[in-house]
């Protein structure tokens, strides 16, 4: 499988989250096939890379399944907003920082220390973004 296909199926299943996806499961089951389709993925470099984008899609199923509140939906409204692959890397790395101090701000007025750690969780997504584009700028 070429990345290029990887990638577009991945942006398909978060586009399609909360649309044409509204169960949680349905979604885990979806990023499971593409799970599947992952270790295909031609070149060492490039399978790592949708490997490590499965992590991102993980962090999306958990949020799914994870109990509606109004600070967790929040965080997670900033996170997805955050994570957006447009624009150039500072750009993006830029984003997901911002994205992070906006969500540590929502998890820490959170009235409950379970729907603060839900929040704080959406920093890791944004964590990981933030290492591709620093190994991505570190490899070029």
């Amino acid at each position: 499988m070429k990345y290029g296909d990887f990638d577009a199926a991945r942006r398909g299943i978060v586009r399609a989250w909360g649309s044409d996806i509204t169960d949680p499961e349905e979604l885990a089951a979806a990023v499971e096939r593409l799970r599947e389709q992952a270790v295909t993925v031609d070149g060492d470099a490039d399978r790592a890379k949708a490997i490590r984008y499965l992590a991102t899609l993980d962090n999306l199923v958990l949020e799914a399944r994870t109990p509606e509140s109004v600070p967790v939906r929040q965080a997670s409204d900033v996170m997805m907003r955050a994570s957006r692959p447009d624009g150039t890397a500072a750009e993006r790395r830029a984003r997901a920082a911002a994205g992070m101090a906006e969500i540590a701000r929502i998890a820490y007025a959170a009235p409950t220390v379970g729907e603060r750690d839900a929040a704080l969780e959406m920093n890791e997504t944004l964590v990981q973004i933030i290492e591709m584009i620093d190994l991505g700028s570190v490899e070029q």
